[in-house]
């Protein structure tokens, strides 16, 4: 069983005021979590991949998806998330694109397929944290994105 958003706000990456907002929220409730989901150019959608290339394949999904979720206890640190399609040693290229990670932040895994994941500390700015996930998502995604997203927020 599927479990469903609880609520889902577009937003575009000109604001990030209602996001930040909700981090913040949720960071507070020390539960939760948000899904962010891009919308890829017209024109550059990706086919449907195969089962074979679903199985095979070295890589993730061609659009990223990126998640954050807030520390589940006072002092412990959020993590963040992003599945996609670039392939392995995402910070590297990430560093390349001048995202390295935060000072004080960790990388937990970095895999081809299941996607880079990493953690801040719980006192992270919800601003700074937002703005880097996207952008990181931006710079590992192969189809270019329009900068407009849907946050799927599980309150639970």
């Amino acid at each position: 069983m599927a479990i469903k958003p609880t609520e889902e706000l577009p937003f575009s990456e000109d604001d990030l005021t209602l996001i930040e907002t909700v981090l913040a929220q949720l960071t507070e409730a020390g539960r939760g979590w948000v899904n962010f989901t891009p919308e890829v150019e017209m024109g550059h959608e990706p086919p449907p991949r195969n089962l074979l290339a679903t199985i095979f394949s070295a890589r993730g999904e061609p659009v990223p998806l990126a998640t954050w979720t807030p520390p589940d206890e006072p002092g412990h640190r959020c993590t963040l998330g992003i599945e996609h399609g670039s392939g392995p040693k995402a910070i590297a290229r990430l560093i390349e694109h001048e995202l390295p990670l935060e000072p004080g932040w960790f990388k937990v895994v970095d895999h081809p397929r299941r996607g880079l994941v990493v953690t801040a500390p719980a006192t992270a700015d919800p601003a700074n944290v937002v703005w880097w996930l996207l952008a990181a998502s931006h710079a590992l995604s192969p189809v270019p994105l329009t900068g407009d997203w849907l946050a799927k927020i599980y309150r639970n």
